[in-house]
C-alpha cells in the first residue's frame, strides 16, 4: 500500500492548493532537507533505480549538491480519492545562462534517471497524462524541463515518462548482463574465446598462491581497500594522459561516502582482488533489487597484466553475487576502459526534454533535432549551432 505525503511543508502546500479539481494533489518540496524527509516517508512502497534511493540522494545531496547551485526539489503527485503516491519526481533545479532549469540530480555521478512510481488508478494514457500536466503546472516557474537517460523499465514497471512528445534516445546506453541459471551456464553463454579467457586467467591467479576476491565491510577494510582504488586510478588516469579523468568536484569523499555509508545501509558493495597478496584490483557498486550497478572500478596496472585484473574482477564479482541472490549486473552507460566480452547486452535510455516557455523552445528543439539526425554533416554542425544560440539558451 502506497504512503500519502504529509502536507507539513509550507511550500509544498502552496503548490498542491494550485491543482484543486484535478484528480490528482501536486505537492513539490524545496530544498535538500524537505525533499530528503519527504521521500524518507514515501520511499518504501515505490519503485524506483538505485540513482533514486534515499541513501544515494542523501549522500549526493550532502556531497555535490552545494557546489553545483542547483537547489534539490521533489515533486510528489497524490491520487486525491486514495491519498496513495503515484509517481515522485526528485529533480535539481538550477540556472543555465537566463533559463531555469529542472533536471535530474546527476551531478556527474549518477548513471540513470528515472522517476520512482507507486500506485496508478488507471493505466490508460489518458491518466498518465493528466498526471505528467499536473507536474508541469507545478513546474511551470521552470523554463526547461531536461529529463535524461531514463530507462524503459524502472524494476518490473513501464516508465511511463518515456511515452511523452519530447522523448527522444538518449546518446548513452546502458549494458547489463544478466545471469539466471547460475555462473557457469552464464559463462557458456559468453562464447568459447572469454570463457577460455577467463579460464587461463582464473588458473594464472589462482596458481601464484594467497589468491582471493573480499568484499570489504569492515570501517578498517572500506578506507584501505578505497584509498587502493584511488592510487590505482590516479597512476591509470596518469599513463593515459587523463582521458577519463573525472573533473566533477568533491568526487572522492562522495565515493568514499557511498563505500562506508553504503554498505552500512547494505545498499553498496566494495570488493578487492589479490593475488599474492597484492591488490591488483577493486571495484565498487551499488546493490538494488536484485542487480549490482558497477560505479568505479581499478587496476594494479600492466605489471599484473596477463591476469586482465579487470575483467577477472569483474567476473569474479559476478561470481561471487550471483550466488547471493544477485541476477543482473549494470556495467553502466559511462565512458569504461574495459573491454566488452561479458556477455552484456544494451539498454536503451531515453531523454525528455520539454520547454515550458518560448524562450527555452530553441534549446528544447535542438536537442530534439541532434538526437533525430543522421547525416553526419548535420551531426557536426550541431556545435556551431548551439554556439550560434544566445546565452540564455
Amino acid at each position: 500500500m502506497a504512503s500519502s505525503v504529509p502536507l507539513n511543508a509550507g511550500h509544498a502546500k502552496q503548490r498542491a492548493g494550485l491543482l484543486r479539481g484535478s484528480p490528482f494533489i501536486v505537492e513539490v518540496f524545496d530544498g535538500a532537507d524537505d525533499v530528503l524527509a519527504a521521500l524518507e516517508v514515501i520511499e518504501r512502497d515505490l519503485v524506483f533505480t538505485a540513482f533514486q534511493s534515499l541513501d544515494w540522494l542523501t549522500v549526493l545531496y550532502e556531497e555535490l549538491a552545494t557546489g553545483s547551485g542547483a537547489i534539490p526539489c521533489l515533486v510528489v503527485v497524490t491520487d486525491r480519492g486514495s491519498g496513495k503516491v503515484v509517481i515522485a519526481l526528485p529533480l535539481a533545479i538550477g540556472r543555465e545562462g537566463l533559463l531555469r532549469v529542472a533536471s535530474f540530480p546527476d551531478f556527474g555521478v549518477s548513471d540513470y534517471g528515472a522517476p520512482l512510481l507507486g500506485f496508478m488508478p488507471s493505466a490508460s494514457p489518458s491518466m498518465i497524462r493528466r498526471a505528467w500536466r499536473s507536474i508541469r503546472n507545478a513546474l511551470r516557474d521552470v523554463d526547461l524541463i531536461r529529463l535524461k537517460r531514463m530507462p524503459e523499465k524502472i524494476g518490473d514497471r513501464d516508465n511511463p515518462l518515456i511515452a511523452f512528445f519530447g522523448c527522444t534516445p538518449a546518446q548513452e546506453a546502458g549494458h547489463q548482463l544478466v545471469v539466471d541459471q547460475g555462473f557457469d551456464r552464464y559463462l557458456d553463454s559468453i562464447g568459447k574465446k572469454y570463457r577460455k579467457d577467463y579460464e587461463r586467467c582464473h588458473r594464472l591467479w589462482q596458481s601464484g598462491g594467497r589468491a582471493r576476491l573480499y568484499r570489504a565491510t569492515t570501517a578498517d577494510e572500506i578506507a584501505r581497500v578505497f584509498s587502493i582504488m584511488e592510487e590505482q586510478e590516479a597512476h591509470w588516469r596518469s599513463a593515459h594522459e587523463g582521458r577519463y579523468q573525472n573533473a566533477v568536484p568533491g568526487i572522492s569523499p562522495f565515493y568514499e561516502r557511498i563505500a562506508i555509508d553504503g554498505s552500512d545501509a547494505g545498499i553498496a558493495a566494495l570488493f578487492a582482488l589479490e593475488a599474492n597478496g597484492e591488490t591488483i584490483a577493486t571495484i565498487l557498486g551499488l546493490v538494488h533489487a536484485e542487480t549490482f550497478t558497477m560505479l568505479r572500478i581499478s587496476t594494479a596496472g600492466e605489471r599484473w597484466g596477463n591476469l586482465s585484473p579487470g575483467r577477472l574482477i569483474v567476473l569474479e564479482t559476478v561470481r561471487s553475487l550471483s550466488g547471493e541472490g544477485i541476477r543482473r549486473f549494470d556495467m553502466g552507460c559511462r565512458s569504461n576502459p574495459l573491454p566488452h566480452g561479458f556477455g552484456s547486452t544494451p539498454v536503451p535510455l531515453y531523454d525528455l526534454v520539454i520547454a515550458q516557455d518560448v524562450a527555452a523552445l530553441p534549446a528544447a528543439v535542438l536537442h530534439q533535432f541532434g538526437r533525430r539526425v543522421t547525416n553526419s554533416r548535420l551531426k557536426s554542425a550541431l556545435p556551431r549551432l548551439r554556439a550560434m544560440l544566445p546565452p540564455r539558451f
